[in-house]
C-alpha cells in the first residue's frame, strides 16, 4: 500500500510542478507537431467509435533496413529521437524525418519506412486506437 501512496504523492508533485512551470521558469514545454493532417497532406480520419486504448511504442531500425509494406488502421505519431527515417506511400509519395522531427503517419494507406543513414534510427510511436485494434497489418501477396 506504502508503495502506490509514494507513486501517487509523486505524480501528484509533478502535476502541481507542471501547474506552476510557468511562474517558476524550470519547466519548458513545446508543441512538437498539431495537425488534422498526416505528413502527406490527407486529412485524418474521425475515430472512437469504440473505447479508446493508447499505446506506446519504441522502435530501433538499423542503417539500410526497410520495413515491410504496411498500414495503420488508427491515428499515429511518431517522434525521432535519432538518426532519420524515409516514409514512402505506395504509389506516390515519399518524405524523410530526421532527429527531432514528428512523424503523423497515414491511415489505411499501404507505405514502408527505411532507414537510409549510417546510424540506427530510434522512434517513440503513439497510437490512438482501440481494444483489439492491430497497430500495423502487414501487406501480403502482390
Amino acid at each position: 500500500m506504502m508503495k502506490y501512496f509514494k507513486r501517487f504523492f509523486a505524480l501528484s508533485f509533478f502535476v502541481f510542478h507542471l501547474a506552476y512551470a510557468d511562474s517558476h521558469g524550470d519547466i519548458t514545454t513545446e508543441l512538437v507537431i498539431r495537425t488534422p493532417n498526416d505528413w502527406s497532406g490527407t486529412q485524418l480520419p474521425s475515430y472512437l467509435s469504440s473505447p479508446p486504448e493508447v499505446a506506446l511504442m519504441r522502435y530501433t531500425i538499423p542503417p539500410n533496413a526497410v520495413l515491410p509494406i504496411h498500414m495503420h488502421p488508427a491515428i499515429n505519431a511518431a517522434y525521432v529521437i535519432s538518426g532519420e527515417v524515409t516514409v514512402v506511400k505506395v504509389g506516390g509519395g515519399e518524405k524523410t524525418f530526421r532527429k527531432g522531427d514528428a512523424i503523423v503517419e497515414t491511415v489505411n494507406t499501404w507505405h514502408y519506412g527505411t532507414n537510409q543513414g549510417s546510424e540506427p534510427t530510434e522512434l517513440i510511436v503513439f497510437y490512438a486506437t482501440t481494444k483489439d485494434q492491430p497497430l500495423a497489418i502487414k501487406k501480403t501477396g502482390p
